[in-house]
């Protein structure tokens, strides 16, 4: 039972990220959700904080660029396309020798919640940038949350028993 409290303080954090999703609707609860996943992928810890959000907002200026880029140089081309996927996902992987972008995955995550964000901004590539960044810098904010709120009760539990002992 050692990810019960982990569980715990993810399962109340998720469920009041979504509550808060329902409330103000330029909020989108999947992008959070995918950026608190690249937090826990990027070690879960002070650390990977710095590195997830780093490589989220890398991948989303990638495919942000690479949407902007596709379209204005030949955006009906499945050649281009392929092949401009291929350059992006190399920047992105190559990226990875940066300390702050070691987090690869996080990268990839960035680009594709950008571009699954895409949708519901009309194809507005500011609009989703400033959305996506916003929800996943929430997500990986709440994910350094649900990794130490255990240690919370943890430390209280431990001080409780020492004063019941002495």
């Amino acid at each position: 039972m050692a990810l019960m409290p982990i569980s715990i303080s993810i399962g109340v954090l998720c469920g009041l990220w979504f509550f808060i999703t329902t409330q103000v609707a330029w909020l989108v609860a999947w992008v959070g959700y995918a950026a608190w996943a690249s937090f826990y992928f990027a070690g879960g810890n002070k650390d990977a904080l710095s590195k997830s959000i780093a490589a989220n907002l890398a991948g989303m200026i990638q495919g942000a660029l690479f949407f902007w880029s596709w379209k204005e140089l030949g955006g009906g081309s499945m050649l281009l396309l392929s092949a401009w996927i291929g350059v992006f996902c190399f920047v992105m992987t190559i990226e990875g020798n940066i300390k702050m972008l070691s987090a690869i995955p996080a990268q990839f995550v960035g680009a594709a919640v950008f571009f699954g964000n895409l949708g519901a901004h009309q194809g507005l590539i500011t609009d989703t940038l400033i959305n996506t960044a916003v929800c996943m810098v929430i997500g990986n904010c709440a994910g350094i949350l649900s990794a130490t709120a255990p240690g919370w009760f943890k430390a209280k539990s431990e001080e409780e028993a020492a004063v019941k002992n002495a």
